[in-house]
């Protein structure tokens, strides 16, 4: 079905639930328009699904089921896509040439929380992508200080709302990762110019894009790329349970100052020499800030360092040849004394009978680890951190 008046274009924008009082009404705070729902679920009327029954799971009453600018709020369109791809399998529900396995998205973004930076993170997520969909044409480029994210159609009738779509949630997913509005310098769309009928409060990409070009893509400041991730394990799970949403709203829930301390001391490779002062550069903030944050939410440097050191030390002393002593060095403990005491304080036993009793019922040892990422899920362990 063509849409009225605004066949071949392709400018979904995200509006605040002003523009739609019913809406409020049940409790969508984000909407997105008729049109732009239709074109990004082409792929799935492609394979069969029929449009009134979509229209039916996004709740568009019948009376207003042809009118392009009727506001769908994103959590039914969200939870539409996620019943799609399930019964598809396939997370790209149809758009793409061939399927893209439901899960995969949850596996990469499990994959990028380990990176250091958001330079890292994209650009391991753009290589994990090629394998799972081989061809993906999203590419990450850098050239005299501008970072440029585009996609490359291999061929004309490839589907202009994959190239949007595709290019705005991965900045969507880079500003989660960073915490950070990262502002957009330049836009192009490879779909035709926005019809003049269509009036939206805000553009796609926030700034005017150029149309009819080759491809679709966006360029920003490449120092964004240096900067550290905010997010870690703790956060993953609530932004995957409701996904694709939080890739299509304005903004995301902050992550806790705690989340972000321990999203730091897990990239640590050679042992906790991270301190506040170090992690509070990295974070943009004064250690004097840092440690308001962190008492704000009950929460401080000391709780967190040492319950991550706790399930470092438990996992190296259960499960690899490391001895005691370099175990207690590689975590940063003053000399082997303080680190047995602290072990007995964690667990009840020394680590030595913690060890024995561990690997006499486990698997074989383990390789001790040249480097060690710890998960970021700590809970306060005690007020007696080192």
């Amino acid at each position: 079905m063509v849409l009225p008046s605004v066949a071949g274009t392709f400018l979904p924008s995200f509006r605040d639930i002003a523009v739609a009082p019913s809406i409020h009404e049940a409790g969508a705070a984000y909407t997105v328009p008729l049109w732009c729902t239709q074109r990004l679920l082409g792929g799935a009327m492609r394979h069969g699904f029929a449009r009134d029954g979509l229209l039916r799971h996004m709740r568009v009453p019948a009376d207003r089921q042809d009118d392009p600018d009727w506001p769908v709020p994103v959590a039914d369109f969200g939870a539409l896509l996620r019943r799609l791809a399930r019964r598809m399998d396939d997370e790209l529900v149809g758009l793409w040439r061939r399927p893209v396995p439901f899960g995969s998205f949850s596996s990469v973004a499990r994959q990028l929380l380990h990176c250091a930076t958001l330079g890292e993170a994209l650009q391991l997520a753009l290589r994990l992508y090629r394998l799972i969909a081989p061809g993906f044409p999203l590419r990450l480029r850098v050239s005299q200080g501008v970072a440029r994210l585009d996609m490359q159609p291999q061929s004309p009738d490839a589907d202009v709302a994959l190239d949007a779509a595709a290019v705005y949630w991965m900045l969507a997913l880079a500003r989660w990762l960073v915490d950070r509005p990262i502002p957009v310098q330049s836009a192009w769309m490879r779909s035709a110019a926005q019809d003049p009928c269509y009036r939206e409060r805000q553009p796609f990409f926030e700034v005017t894009a150029q149309y009819g070009c080759a491809s679709t893509g966006i360029t920003f400041d490449a120092g964004w790329l240096h900067r550290p991730l905010a997010r870690s394990a703790q956060s993953l799970e609530p932004f995957l349970a409701t996904l694709p949403a939080p890739l299509m709203r304005a903004g995301a829930p902050r992550p806790a100052a705690a989340e972000q301390v321990c999203g730091q001391l897990q990239l640590h490779r050679n042992g906790f020499a991270g301190t506040l002062q170090s992690v509070a550069r990295t974070l943009g903030l004064s250690p004097r800030s840092l440690r308001r944050r962190l008492q704000e939410e009950g929460r401080s440097w000391h709780d967190l360092k040492d319950a991550m050191r706790r399930e470092q030390a438990l996992d190296w002393v259960a499960r690899t040849d490391l001895s005691l002593g370099e175990i207690g060095e590689r975590l940063g403990f003053a000399d082997a004394s303080t680190f047995h005491r602290a072990f007995k304080r964690w667990t009840g036993e020394p680590p030595g009978e913690f060890r024995r009793r561990r690997q006499g019922r486990a698997a074989p040892l383990q390789p001790a680890p040249s480097s060690f990422r710890v998960a970021a899920t700590a809970s306060p362990a005690g007020r007696h951190g080192h």
